[in-house]
């Protein structure tokens, strides 16, 4: 792109792609998880079962925490209740054994199939209103931001460009700190 799109006087929510995105699936979410209320495994469950079940292993619980937009604490909880039902279960890492990792079993396997179908007549319902090649197209270029994202994300510094140091400190010091 030759010029920036975005300008500071024409920014608003109706016109940005991250509060567009980012909404979208808001709703996608809240929808999903009254669909799967009368499934045996929650939305947020059958999430994390579809990711494990596309590992051709184990996933570590901090990978795994990253890849589904979870915190620690949350994931464990839905770790915890998958474990306890028998859909996954945790082992010792082989590469490192002071981790652990997360495994699909055969029966979270099942599960994730058989909860499949109501995550494809969701998707079907949503997309209804455009056509094939509108579908493609919107698809493909959701696949093209989500790469572009993967790429900034892994090339940028938690400190872009050094704006911390020239904010100052997060914190204000101790009034009995020394200078």
């Amino acid at each position: 792109m030759a010029r920036p799109y975005y300008k500071v006087d024409t920014l608003e929510a109706s016109n940005s792609v991250g509060y567009l995105v980012k909404r979208c699936g808001v709703l996608m979410t809240q929808i999903a998880e009254r669909r799967f209320e009368a499934l045996a495994v929650s939305f947020t469950q059958w999430v994390a079962l579809m990711r494990l079940s596309a590992e051709p292993s184990h996933m570590s619980a901090t990978q795994l925490s990253k890849e589904l937009g979870h915190d620690m604490g949350a994931l464990t909880r839905v770790v915890d209740e998958l474990e306890r039902r028998g859909l996954v279960r945790r082992e010792r890492s082989r590469r490192d054994r002071r981790a652990v990792e997360i495994a699909i079993t055969a029966a979270g396997r099942r599960q994730a199939t058989s909860a499949k179908r109501v995550m494809v007549e969701l998707l079907n319902e949503l997309v209804e209103p455009f056509s094939e090649a509108e579908i493609v197209t919107l698809i493909t270029l959701l696949q093209r931001m989500l790469l572009h994202l993967q790429r900034a994300a892994a090339t940028s510094s938690p400190d872009p460009a050094g704006t911390r140091a020239a904010r100052g400190p997060r914190h204000k010091p101790h009034p009995g700190a020394a200078a």
